[in-house]
């Protein structure tokens, strides 16, 4: 054998390089076809939920998310307090004539020319006016001395009051009336739902009782209007509803029902109600129990969960109302959410529902506070209230 024919001996692979450049040229292969792969799976993916979601969109009522999108601009909306003359009252009967009320001793609300502030700041030297007062379409129109016939309508009603006190009609904003009833009855009594510590989704509409005696009572002691809430057992009661103390055909109103009676037809503005410290722990918190609240940190917590359910239920409708904006109801892949169990304390942190809680001492008052900086709502009044006197600096940063 020739001596080039003999294999040569070396320390080191020389092949090593070529299969090296092999294997990485089967990798980056390998590789190549896995991002291929997975580019058709995405597509494939994309397109099967396309087709998903034209086929669920195919499914969803266009009426109702067209009714959806009206919804949008109600949440959008924050009502405002009434500001300049009115043409006539919301509750107006075309059948209700024009009242002069003759020969009154009106009182005026105004503080007597030559009193001191003090005085008037106490409540004392108010005016009073001897007067006749003119109502027509449900507004007073005129307080003045000896208003003559020829000046008003053809066909009015005349009361002479010979000279007894008249005033604006008394604003209970504090009542239970007509849902717990008098006599105090268990099969009467519909002020509280004691089924869990947290019912914003309750209303007190749907318990008002317009046949409770006390509300003619109520009402022959001066008192025309009064915010009817739910009880004060939980620590979240449910919507209020402010009514009128007139009731039925007798008192010029065409039907007998709680629908009838509410101040504000439109409902311009709505009401809840909710409780601090000991009453939801008068009921709520006995040993044996397995629900609470048992102390003033567990009404705190469901306080701020409440709340923060709300707040989710308000970022999930704006996400839709925006999103609708952009692409169009019919084109949304789903309906507006809407539960009930929210919806009122989503309202509420919207700016469209009056809050009013019933609160006495300053660690209820504190803690209330401080809910409504977290979740950026206001209040409209403290009921009760007694420490409040205390504490104006911490009522301040409500």
């Amino acid at each position: 054998m020739e001596k080039d024919d003999l294999p040569r001996y070396s320390t080191s692979d020389e092949y090593a390089a070529l299969r090296q450049r092999r294997q990485w040229r089967k990798r980056i292969l390998r590789l190549a076809i896995l991002v291929a792969f997975g580019f058709a799976l995405f597509h494939w993916s994309s397109d099967r939920n396309k087709i998903k979601s034209t086929s669920e969109q195919g499914l969803l009522s266009k009426e109702r998310l067209v009714a959806d999108y009206a919804t949008c601009s109600k949440l959008r909306h924050k009502p405002q307090d009434p500001s300049g003359p009115r043409e006539a009252n919301a509750r107006w009967q075309q059948s209700q004539k024009p009242v002069l009320i003759r020969n009154a001793k009106v009182w005026t609300g105004e503080a007597v020319d030559s009193s001191s502030s003090q005085d008037a700041s106490a409540g004392e030297s108010y005016s009073w006016i001897h007067a006749d007062v003119y109502l027509e379409k449900g507004i007073i129109r005129r307080v003045e001395p000896g208003i003559s016939p020829s000046s008003l309508a053809a066909d009015y009603e005349t009361w002479d009051a010979k000279g007894r006190l008249l005033t604006a009609g008394i604003v209970d904003m504090h009542s239970h009336a007509g849902v717990d009833t008098l006599p105090e009855l268990v099969g009467s009594s519909d002020d509280n739902e004691l089924s869990s510590d947290t019912t914003p989704y309750m209303r007190s509409l749907d318990a008002f009782n317009p046949l409770d005696h006390q509300l003619e009572v109520i009402k022959s002691g001066g008192v025309t209007t009064s915010l009817i809430l739910p009880g004060s057992g939980n620590n979240i009661g449910g919507e209020a509803y402010v009514i009128k103390h007139a009731i039925g055909p007798s008192n010029g109103r065409p039907e007998i029902s709680a629908e009838d009676m509410l101040a504000d037809p439109d409902q311009n503005w709505r009401y809840m109600k909710c409780a601090c410290g000991e009453n939801a722990k008068r009921v709520y918190g006995e040993v044996g129990k397995d629900y609470g609240p048992f102390s003033r940190m567990g009404e705190a917590y469901y306080f701020r969960h409440a709340f923060e359910q709300a707040s989710h239920l308000v970022q999930a409708q704006d996400d839709w109302c925006n999103a609708a904006d952009r692409l169009g109801a019919e084109n949304m892949s789903g309906y507006l959410p809407s539960p009930l169990e929210w919806e009122t304390l989503a309202a509420a942190l919207r700016g469209q529902v009056m809050v009013n809680t019933h609160c006495y001492t300053i660690p209820d008052l504190e803690a209330f506070v401080r809910h409504t900086n977290e979740f950026n709502f206001s209040v409209r009044a403290f009921h009760h209230a007694h420490q409040t006197y205390l504490v104006p600096e911490i009522l301040k940063r409500a």
